[in-house]
């Protein structure tokens, strides 16, 4: 007599494509490759989902380093799978000796089809540090199915996270789902930005991706103080009036202070950012500029979006952004990321 085997769910492996791929809004249903598992081939020479190379996973966690004076941020825990790698903290702010400044990178050159890429990084209480890439990030040309990256930062209480990547560019027929959560503690802040481009617009070529979603979700204490959500469809178009309007470059910061800030100190420094974005704006207006900011859920954050032409002018903005922010909440400037 043999006895029966249990039946149930498979186990989740940490490398399982579904596990790792973001919930995927109901606009992008035709362009998921059904394709989830690496044991089905395909004819085509498209590389499913789930195949060598192409899912990078990269679990990290930055601590305070008991044994340091200089009260350092280091590195305590690391999972990493290729195509995924990372730097070892650099210390470099001259006025905080001990923030980690940790470069993500990965070997594949940018994101191509049915490429997953997992990041989660957690700040322990009270640490300090900048993550961010060495450049921009191309998301290629892709015959089938989409590629997603998500990014999931939990913020301890007392810690301080500035999640800073390069630029994402989107060339022809790129399809493209990022996904970006924040969990913070109580006392946590949170300075973040970044910048997309709709095509390589050096060379004429501009709004010609497939399909675009960006997602933020900025959450404390469980409750909801941001939910930002672009689902752009174009089959090739990827031109949106209500979304995009004529604008091929989008920077987007996020300033979100410790809970004690919310309120008035919030809507105090919401004037000032506006007074700055009126003042950038003014001083390289030939670029064609726009931009706003307004606060998050009871007063709790800022949100600062930036359009415009030109990719360096955009950047310049978003940069003049988040250094003000900076020296608001934190009392010291920014740091040149790309020179040290």
């Amino acid at each position: 007599m043999t006895s029966a085997v249990p039946v149930g769910p498979r186990p989740v492996s940490r490398l399982d494509p579904v596990v790792l791929t973001p919930p995927v809004p109901w606009e992008f249903a035709s362009f998921v490759d059904g394709t989830e598992d690496a044991g089905h081939a395909r004819t085509d020479g498209v590389q499913p989902v789930g195949r060598p190379g192409k899912v990078g996973v990269l679990d990290l966690t930055l601590g305070m380093d008991a044994a340091s004076s200089a009260q350092k941020t280091g590195v305590t825990s690391r999972y990493v799978k290729a195509p995924m790698q990372f730097t070892r903290p650099l210390y470099i702010d001259p006025a905080d000796p001990g923030e980690a400044f940790v470069y993500v990178r990965s070997s594949g050159g940018g994101l191509a089809q049915n490429d997953r890429i997992r990041q989660r990084v957690t700040f322990g209480d009270g640490a300090r540090a900048t993550v961010t890439t060495p450049a921009g990030t191309p998301v290629h040309r892709m015959n089938a199915g989409l590629a997603t990256q998500w990014i999931t930062l939990t913020v301890g209480e007392d810690a301080v996270c500035e999640y800073l990547p390069g630029q994402n560019i989107l060339f022809a027929g790129a399809r493209l789902l990022q996904v970006t959560e924040v969990d913070l503690a109580s006392s946590a802040t949170l300075l973040a930005a970044d910048v997309i481009l709709t095509g390589r617009l050096a060379r004429g070529e501009r709004d010609l991706f497939d399909v675009l979603g960006q997602c933020w979700r900025v959450e404390r204490g469980g409750r909801p103080l941001l939910s930002d959500t672009l689902c752009v469809v174009g089959a090739g178009q990827g031109r949106s009036e209500m979304l995009l309007s004529r604008w091929p470059v989008w920077g987007t910061v996020l300033i979100v202070p410790p809970a004690g800030s919310a309120g008035a100190s919030v809507r105090e420094l919401l004037a000032s950012v506006r007074e700055l974005l009126v003042e950038r704006c003014a001083d390289i207006a030939l670029e064609g500029l726009t931009a706003a900011a307004s606060t998050m859920v009871n007063d709790a954050g800022i949100t600062v979006r930036v359009a415009g032409e030109d990719p360096v002018a955009v950047r310049v903005v978003v940069d003049a952004v988040h250094d003000h922010a900076r020296q608001a909440l934190l009392g010291r400037p920014a740091v040149d990321l790309r020179r040290m």
